[in-house]
């Protein structure tokens, strides 16, 4: 994840603070610079920075991966084991317990 954020910053961040579309994402760097799209898809942001902030994120408990799933354009979906709310809930609270002095200490407690 972090050697894609550094290529995503190095190729396609402009100058007015967004990121380009690259043209050719197989061109060697050796090669000549890289040539942009002047466009910014939706998805980056919607998408590819949300999986990028869950990647990197220190907090156990933002969406554990074991009571939910992630959709292809990277929404949340419970898991809920019996079929119902609770059990979801039921994985969120055993998440939370079994991280809580982590999420303490993050949260300056």
């Amino acid at each position: 994840g972090w050697e894609m954020w550094r290529a995503w910053e190095r190729h396609a961040r402009v100058d007015t603070g967004g990121y380009a579309s690259v043209d050719n994402v197989t061109q060697a760097p050796e090669k000549g610079p890289v040539k942009r799209i002047d466009k910014m898809e939706s998805f980056w942001l919607g998408e590819t920075l949300k999986y990028l902030y869950l990647l990197f994120s220190d907090d156990p408990s933002l969406l554990p991966a074991e009571c939910f799933v992630f959709n292809t354009e990277a929404h949340p979906l419970p898991v809920m084991p019996g079929g119902t709310s609770s059990g979801l809930r039921r994985c969120v609270e055993r998440v939370a317990s079994e991280n809580v002095e982590a999420i303490a200490t993050q949260h300056g407690l």
